[in-house]
């Protein structure tokens, strides 16, 4: 059985087309989230692979069997406070808003604290070594995840213990180009985060370079493309995504525009940020969208009281086919609206760093308002008029996506290296 590891929505995003393609090439594949706070029910990826008969499940639920009625009732009681944390989230409890914010963290807390409780007592070594054998586990695949959360340190630990291949496998499309690109960041983080891995992988030669800079050996790192980016998967998860959004506002005349933004932490300029979508706000002829970054946590009230709708529910594929333009920070979002042929503005005054597709010149680069005011005039004329080359797009494409200029079967390549593990640790 090979076992795919997730715990939030972007490693999900990259991780399920592996698990769809090796699925259909019949191969013994299991999902389990090591996260308790996951909603994977509501997740419309993770359904998919059910209904293809793929096993998707808690890794405490399904591997608690002799754990007794301790694990039980401490399990009941960190799901039970997960779940009115989420209920309160959702604003469908009985309490008014204003208090439902308020309990919303000692929810949480409480959910957190009964989950390393049972960290502490039931989820060690013994637990995991049980869970590989009675899953007759060929290859272990995490997200680049550090062995610290959660539960991987003893999922790691029991795969070496067994001689089982562990590999770390992309959350995301590492864009940036400089050095230091986030508040605070460790030149060492790549290598503390994954050298306990066997195997790691990366969609191209940028990311690897950074990781080999960092003390990983070269040896442990290997470039398969990106699974969540390749045509393959785009056309399937077109076919399985959710979609409400689009049939509810196709009809507005003016220029619909999507603006993604990013994590403060990638030395987002905030004030500037949020003076432009002020600025946005009072343009003519323009519907303008916001969707916060999926992993925005505590930043979230940036976005509570602006002048403008946000659509963080809404999946990003979904607004980029509605959008007549997409706006980006820093971000590997900005894949989607260029593969579909949108035009993309790049406000790089808004953030500190330098990206790959700046440097390939395959978006339109913005460096101060007034070079934005221009660009959505020229839009609002012409929609589909951009500054910079095809050529330039897919070059970019070809380098971020298949990891150089010849395009790879990139999930074939996936599943190939994942089935051989075994055979070459």
């Amino acid at each position: 059985m090979y076992l795919f590891f997730v715990r939030a929505f972007n490693d999900i995003d990259h991780i399920t087309p592996v698990v769809w393609k090796m699925s259909r090439d019949n191969c013994a594949v299991a999902v389990y989230c090591i996260n308790p706070e996951y909603d994977i029910q509501s997740d419309y990826r993770l359904n998919y692979l059910k209904k293809l008969g793929i096993k998707v499940e808690f890794i405490y639920n399904d591997f608690d069997q002799n754990l007794g009625r301790l694990h039980r009732n401490l399990r009941h009681l960190m799901l039970w406070s997960f779940a009115v944390k989420k209920k309160l989230d959702d604003g469908t409890g009985q309490t008014s808003s204003s208090l439902s914010r308020k309990l919303v963290p000692f929810a949480r807390a409480t959910g957190i604290f009964f989950y390393l409780l049972l960290r502490l007592i039931f989820y060690n070594k013994n637990w995991a070594l049980n869970i590989l054998k009675r899953s007759k586990a060929k290859v272990l695949c995490f997200d680049w995840i550090r062995p610290n959360q959660f539960v991987a340190n003893v999922l790691l630990t029991a795969a070496e213990k067994m001689s089982i291949p562990t590999l770390a496998m992309p959350h995301g499309v590492f864009i940036y180009t400089n050095d230091s690109i986030a508040i605070k960041s460790r030149p060492m983080e790549a290598f503390e985060k994954l050298n306990r891995y066997d195997y790691v992988i990366v969609q191209n030669q940028l990311y690897k370079k950074i990781m080999a800079k960092s003390g990983l050996s070269s040896k442990k790192i290997f470039l398969l493309g990106s699974a969540r980016y390749c045509s393959e998967w785009m056309e399937q998860n077109k076919k399985i995504m959710p979609r409400a959004f689009i049939t509810q506002r196709k009809n507005s005349t003016k220029l619909k525009i999507v603006f993604m933004t990013t994590k403060v932490r990638w030395r987002v300029h905030t004030e500037r940020m949020l003076e432009t979508l002020d600025m946005l706000s009072n343009v003519d002829g323009i519907e303008l969208l916001i969707k916060p970054h999926t992993r925005t946590k505590k930043e979230a009230t940036l976005y509570e009281r602006l002048p403008l709708p946000n659509v963080s529910q809404i999946s990003s594929v979904e607004l980029c086919e509605w959008a007549d333009v997409v706006m980006v920070i820093g971000s590997s979002i900005i894949l989607e609206p260029l593969i579909q042929g949108k035009p993309v503005l790049y406000l790089k005054y808004l953030h500190a760093n330098t990206t790959l597709y700046e440097e390939f010149g395959a978006c339109w680069t913005i460096h101060d308002e007034a070079e934005l005011k221009k660009a959505l005039s020229t839009l609002k004329t012409n929609k589909k008029y951009v500054p910079y080359t095809d050529e330039n797009v897919k070059r970019f494409i070809s380098d971020i996506v298949y990891g150089g200029p010849k395009k790879r079967n990139v999930l074939t390549d996936y599943q190939k290296f994942i089935m051989n593990c075994t055979a070459t640790r």
